[in-house]
């Protein structure tokens, strides 16, 4: 799973790939996913969501690369599908609660990484993802929400299991800002550190998408008197925001750069290979070579 993470990491890097995820997907490969139709990024995204939600514990300091590639594709993609806009959706819904945004130093990273996914779409690619455009419409509350995100952490406690399990994604909060580092766990949540990075939420692009598009939908859902998703969906196809919307951003690639931590791990994983593959016959035996040590516990 690391190395997959680690090569569309440095896949994703490049323009080429992510112009390239827009195929119509085809093959129908037997996951445990969503129906769905659409296309190469839509199958990528709803990949990502599963290992998010329902992936072991041990794959959560992933969770930011797994963004962060989501990151470097997102301003070319089109037409992204009901079912992945919807996804994508249900993440921030997650994350942006108060009480996952204060459990942990780090937690409010991803919260960044998937308003810089909606916004490249809005600004790079609002035409053709129609269906993100609704979704975000729809869960608008979430955005104003994280608008008026309380500054005391004090005043916030995790809810119920019973309800939590309604609201987010089955991960505890312990997400790192790299994929093979942890972060310290001797920390806790004060108004000085809400306040470090909550002025700087890029809710710009969103709001104002909201404040022109919310009434326009409202009003034509009133004098044509729409119930179906689909109509609306098609009003939106037709919509443009030029002119409305703040100047576009410039695109930011995040590459992979070559660290300490990185090389260590797959150092470990490579010699670890080497020695699984060449267990039988046991080459090693009564050599010079030692790999590493193997410990064995007394019962």
């Amino acid at each position: 799973m690391h190395v997959g993470v680690f090569t569309l990491l440095l896949l994703s890097g490049e323009r080429n790939f992510g112009v390239r995820l827009n195929k119509l997907y085809l093959t129908r490969v037997p996951m445990d996913l969503p129906i769905f139709t659409g296309n190469h990024a839509d199958l990528l995204i709803l990949v990502f969501h599963k290992i998010i939600t329902c992936g072991h514990h041990r794959l959560q300091p992933l969770f930011d690369c797994i963004l962060t590639i989501i990151v470097n594709i997102s301003p070319y993609l089109k037409q992204m599908c009901m079912v992945s806009a919807s996804k994508l959706m249900h993440l921030l819904e997650a994350f942006s609660t108060p009480w996952f945004l204060f459990a942990n130093q780090t937690n409010y990273h991803l919260v960044f990484f998937l308003l810089e996914i909606f916004n490249n779409i809005i600004q790079y690619q609002f035409d053709g993802n129609s269906h993100l455009i609704y979704s975000i419409i729809r869960k608008r509350h979430v955005f104003h929400q994280l608008s008026n995100l309380p500054e005391d952490p004090s005043t916030v406690s995790k809810p119920s299991r019973k309800r939590s399990n309604s609201q987010a994604p089955s991960f505890t909060s312990n997400n790192s800002t790299d994929c093979f580092n942890k972060p310290p766990e001797d920390w806790s949540p004060n108004r000085e550190w809400v306040a470090s990075w909550r002025k700087k939420l890029p809710l710009q692009t969103i709001m104002r998408l909201l404040q022109v598009l919310v009434p326009q939908v409202e009003k034509i859902c009133i004098d044509k008197h729409l119930t179906d998703e689909s109509e609306i969906i098609s009003f939106l196809q037709n919509g443009t925001l030029v002119g409305l919307l703040p100047v576009p951003h410039p695109i930011l690639m995040r590459k992979y750069q070559p660290n300490a931590a990185t090389s260590v791990w797959f150092r470990r994983y490579m010699w670890g290979l080497v020695y699984m593959r060449n267990i039988s016959p046991r080459i090693w035996s009564e050599t010079n070579i030692k790999l590493f040590e193997v410990q064995k516990m007394q019962e």
